[in-house]
């Protein structure tokens, strides 16, 4: 792509994000009220499917064609962008003290993650173990649907079918927006000698975890900080018995013992980090002291 057009198509890409995000929150606070459930329970099942659908379609494709590493790195990497990128960059802004579910649902992500490398200790996550984890998602779904915290229904600006198609449009221009985004940066990469292997390192990598870090951060600017956090851990547990159990399903999944001892290790202790953060006051520190951790881990993914 011409470097003339790339530009253009980035600035495109940020203002998609940046109005998507914006509208996406509006529509899934709106959506939350109407229904009378917590903000947390609207980020850790709507907003946390919404954005993970970048990586759920990318896993799918890769597996479709025979690329199951890919779907490894995807979801590592996202669930420590969401972790590290993405809640820094919450903190940055604000600090804030997570809901009392917050604490519960950390626990599944943790779990989900260190059940997968359980499974996987005999070098392969088969189709029945994926399956386990399809089924596991739903249980957890019905479960949430059926014990969530009912806060009363509240009247807002707007009506339930508009809250939800809000929701959709907000959704559409976010992985659209960071479509292109990332489409323009590594054409403009390109053009300037950087390699592929950064490029995909850090622009495409990061750039299929846009939409949370967007999310996230539009949320807790709107004093929704319940959407923030149910945004980060829903994500993660959706990349992890949603993205790797329809993976696993289509094909086994390849899981080498160096995998296990460095990736596995440092997306199992970023996710034991957040846990343990959910249980105090996320102060703004901890959010410079995540966004510093981001880069040297990254090294290792």
């Amino acid at each position: 792509m011409d470097p003339v057009y790339a530009v253009p198509i980035v600035i495109a890409g940020l203002a998609l994000i940046v109005k998507g995000s914006d509208v996406f929150i509006d529509g899934a606070v709106s959506v939350a009220k109407r229904l009378g459930v917590s903000e947390h329970l609207i980020g850790l099942t709507l907003v946390a499917f919404a954005t993970s659908a970048p990586e759920l379609v990318t896993s799918i494709i890769a597996s479709f064609g025979g690329h199951q590493q890919l779907v490894l790195g995807n979801v590592v990497g996202s669930n420590m962008a969401n972790i590290c990128l993405a809640l820094g960059g919450v903190l940055l802004i604000r600090s804030l003290v997570p809901e009392r579910e917050a604490k519960r649902d950390s626990f599944v992500m943790v779990g989900s993650i260190a059940l997968f490398f359980g499974l996987a200790l005999d070098g392969e996550f088969a189709t029945y173990d994926a399956v386990i984890f399809l089924a596991l998602y739903g249980g957890y779904f019905f479960h949430l649907y059926r014990s969530h915290r009912d806060c009363g229904c509240q009247e807002t600006k707007h009506s339930l079918v508009v809250a939800f198609v809000l929701v959709v449009a907000g959704s559409a221009a976010l992985v659209g927006g960071s479509w292109l985004l990332v489409e323009g940066a590594v054409s403009i990469a390109t053009e300037f000698g950087v390699s592929k292997l950064l490029i995909g390192l850090t622009i495409v990598a990061i750039g299929t975890s846009l939409p949370e870090i967007a999310a996230s951060i539009a949320a807790t600017l709107k004093g929704s900080k319940g959407i923030a956090v149910g945004n980060i851990i829903g994500s993660n547990i959706i990349n992890t018995l949603l993205v790797l159990g329809v993976a696993g399903a289509i094909g086994p999944i390849a899981v080498s013992n160096s995998f296990m001892m460095y990736q596995g290790a440092i997306v199992i202790g970023v996710s034991v980090l957040l846990m343990g953060m959910t249980r105090i006051k996320m102060a703004r520190w901890m959010g410079i002291i995540l966004l510093i951790l981001y880069f040297p881990l990254f090294l290792f993914l």
